[in-house]
């Protein structure tokens, strides 16, 4: 089984590439540039989200697609080509990554995701939507702030059930190479906490601005485009409800552990 894996150059990727690997699965990797030095026995290919016949190309004799593309106004037209170029070229399966369907979320990042996601229920090739929570590597991009001892985050008194990127990378991989993992996996960590405890967690002190301030603050440093910092602060509005507290017992049920706790020096579950 050949398994082409979007965005092997980031993070998220990249777990999943050395979890198919462990796995005995023949990896091929797309990305716009080629892997300047890719892991022994991986099939490096040069493919565009933006230009659908280098997909077909990559594509083209492989089995299993992993789908995950950056937040941009764009993305539905960039992942539904990659649909597209599965379809012709007769993959049998999808594993997308997206995020938890939010009630009065249907704009900005969570409408990309919710259409894009429709598109697949639409198509005649298998899919799985990895739906994570929060991941705790959103944390660790305050890197600078952290060392200062300041996490800001402005989500009120609104709990969230962080989950770890390798437990993600891991639900990814089983859907990728098992065939009783389609429709949505809704995955979460093992608890859920407000922004005080993950303050606490990390040894800092929080900061929690009005969501519209944080906005300003973050699209003037150039942090975020005004697209995707509308989209958190709809987000983080939506966390203060408590949209994000619900903790599930998905990972457990698809890796047969735990999983890991956010924030914490010991992983839960092996």
């Amino acid at each position: 089984m050949t398994v082409v894996v979007i965005g092997a150059t980031g993070a998220l990727g990249a777990r999943v590439v050395e979890g198919l690997r462990a796995e005995g699965a023949a990896v091929r990797t797309c990305t716009r540039r080629p892997l300047p030095d890719p892991p022994a026995g991986v099939d490096a290919r040069s493919g565009d989200l933006g230009d659908p016949d280098s997909l077909v190309a990559a594509f083209t004799g492989a089995e299993r697609v992993f789908l995950v593309s950056s937040p941009t106004q764009d993305q539905v037209a960039l992942e539904t080509n990659a649909i597209e170029a599965a379809e012709r070229v007769g993959c049998t399966h999808i594993v997308k990554v997206s995020n938890i369907p939010i009630a009065g979320l249907e704009t900005g990042l969570h409408g990309n995701h919710r259409a894009i996601e429709r598109r697949l229920d639409a198509s005649p090739v298998a899919s799985t939507v990895v739906q994570p929570s929060f991941f705790t590597s959103v944390v660790a991009r305050q890197a600078e702030l952290l060392a200062r001892g300041i996490l800001v985050l402005p989500t009120g008194p609104g709990r969230i059930a962080w989950i770890e990127p390798e437990d993600i990378a891991a639900v990814a991989v089983a859907a990728l190479t098992r065939d009783d993992l389609t429709g949505p996996l809704h995955i979460t960590g093992p608890d859920a906490l407000d922004g005080d405890e993950v303050a606490a967690r990390l040894g800092v002190r929080r900061l929690d601005p009005p969501p519209s301030e944080w906005r300003d603050g973050a699209v003037a440093s150039g942090l975020l485009d005004p697209w995707l910092a509308d989209s958190t602060v709809h987000l983080y509005e939506a966390v203060a409800r408590g949209a994000l507290a619900e903790v599930t017992d998905t990972v457990a049920r698809v890796l047969g552990r735990a999983p890991r706790r956010a924030f914490g020096s010991a992983a839960e579950g092996g």
